[in-house]
């Protein structure tokens, strides 16, 4: 991964980033202008290339290219508050294989490999974290839409809602909650590439990434329409280094599911874990082991 941002006045910023990996090659360019205007709008501007090879993973079969453009505003309602909003233009190239799962071989089938779409975004949060590296005490709460115009017609909506509440000097409580749901539009099915997926680092630790939910014959993960993740983390310092407030330590209980559109709603049917972890913020940026 190689990023390189170039900062002009009054806070602009030009970057260039290059991902490369086993599983999506990203190549962008944005602009971001935080104060486009007097009252606060911020506002930029991404071209992007993105190659995704979901046969390297645990999920079915399929590859896609995406080519896209968009512009994006953001809006402070307050200190704390603000609101967002996105349109982008892009086209996906998609291939399936003899061995991909039968849903995508069908939706290939109806609706050809070539989508020409209009993806428009939308979001609100209200932050109050005291931090966003080493965070003791605040909340962070966030919706994000998705809805998809043209060959493609979706929606997907996302609640994120974060809890830091400190019961000592050392010790802090954190709670995060993750919901997702997804659908088609128009009598159009959600495009099984806008699935929600869950398992791995960031979501259920101790299951392979992506793994939950649904699966073919074959044990590949379909992913599902929606998707339920929560997290409890006893945050505290590394013994011994107390003062080195980059270096955390937590003991974590996850929870989470995928659930496809035909299935019920069961939380008997939740993944759980639990185990210890490790957070540096590093120079590189942030670690978790």
């Amino acid at each position: 991964s190689v990023s390189q941002q170039n900062a002009f006045g009054s806070g602009k910023s030009l970057s260039f980033t290059i991902n490369s990996g086993s599983v999506n090659q990203v190549y962008s360019v944005s602009y971001f202008d935080p104060y486009y205007t007097i009252d606060g709008v911020s506002r930029g501007f991404d071209v992007y290339m993105r190659d995704v090879d979901a046969s390297a993973l645990t999920v079915g079969a399929y590859k896609t290219s995406t080519l896209g453009a968009g512009v994006r505003f953001g809006y402070p309602l307050s200190e704390r508050s603000s609101v967002s909003f996105g349109v982008a233009a892009e086209n996906v190239e998609l291939e399936v294989f003899a061995n991909s799962p039968f849903a995508y071989l069908d939706f290939v089938a109806n609706y050809g490999t070539a989508y020409s779409y209009l993806p428009l975004t939308a979001g609100w949060a209200h932050d109050s974290r005291n931090s966003l590296i080493t965070t003791t005490d605040g909340a962070l709460t966030r919706v994000t839409t998705e809805v998809g115009v043209g060959d493609l017609n979706y929606y997907r909506v996302s609640f994120v809602q974060q809890y830091f509440q400190p019961l000592s000097r050392t010790f802090t409580l954190f709670l995060n909650a993750d919901l997702g749901v997804a659908g088609g539009l128009q009598e159009k099915p959600l495009p099984f590439f806008k699935n929600y997926y869950a398992g791995g680092p960031g979501s259920v630790r101790g299951y392979e990434p992506l793994s939950l939910g649904p699966k073919d014959p074959l044990g590949n993960s379909l992913g599902g329409t929606r998707r339920i993740v929560g997290n409890i983390e006893l945050l505290f310092p590394v013994p011994g280094a107390e003062q080195d407030r980059s270096l955390r330590l937590a003991a974590f209980l996850d929870a989470g599911q995928v659930y496809g559109e035909t299935e019920r709603v069961s939380l008997s049917e939740l993944r759980f874990s639990v185990g210890l972890a490790l957070f540096w913020s590093s120079p590189f940026g942030p670690l978790r082991i």
